[in-house]
């Protein structure tokens, strides 16, 4: 649900409605209140996570705070979205906020959800979950340019390493897609900017693509 659907208070007696008014007022204070307590819950696990080893970490997780893993890391998640996206984060419902965080979760997505409750639109879990959907559905067939790019950018790859680095990547990779691929392109592109930084390349488009049409 967003903005576009409200509710018709005029299917109610008028002091029905002034009560449901103000009541729908205190549950979504409740809600924002509840993602802003779980931000920062997941920013305390961040900062006691530091410097700790993982598996002492974990045991005070669960015998400190009474998080198992997974539930700690959904909390560290929502703290590291608060962190990149800020107050926008504490409009979404708790649950719909959980899963917005989530490594997966493309930034476009992020963007586009957290503008709209920027904008004042009631969003419901279940609206925000289908965004998430059709954006992962989406990512999960590219349009054929894309595929035909991203095809290039690997033919070209492929024929500049050797074959060790072949295997290497191969053992690295596995035989499916999974976690490892999203942290590969990840660490991937961070080189890549950093050495464009630092040698600074100034890539110069050839005369002829840069003159007119006869």
């Amino acid at each position: 649900m967003t903005s576009a659907e409200q509710f018709n208070y005029d299917q109610v007696e008028p002091d029905k409605a002034e009560e449901l008014r103000e009541l729908a007022g205190v549950i979504r204070l409740g809600v924002r209140l509840l993602t802003r307590t779980a931000v920062e819950i997941g920013r305390s696990l961040t900062e006691a996570k530091a410097g700790l080893p993982g598996r002492v970490f974990l045991k005070w997780c669960r015998l400190e705070a009474g998080f198992e893993p997974r539930t700690a890391q959904l909390y560290m998640n929502l703290a590291a979205l608060y962190e990149r996206y800020g107050e926008d984060v504490y409009h979404v419902p708790l649950s719909a906020a959980l899963g917005l965080a989530a490594p997966s979760v493309d930034e476009a997505t992020c963007v586009d959800i957290l503008a709209r409750a920027r904008r004042g639109e009631r969003l419901t879990v279940e609206f925000v979950k289908e965004c998430i959907r059709r954006a992962k559905s989406k990512a999960g067939n590219p349009d054929e340019s894309v595929s035909e790019g991203a095809a290039a950018i690997s033919n070209m790859l492929a024929n500049e390493i050797g074959i060790a680095t072949k295997m290497a990547l191969q053992k690295y990779l596995g035989a499916s897609p999974g976690a490892h691929d999203r942290l590969f392109m990840k660490s991937f592109r961070e080189r890549i900017a950093k050495d464009l930084r630092q040698n600074s390349v100034r890539v110069r488009m050839p005369l002829t693509h840069r003159l007119p049409a006869a």
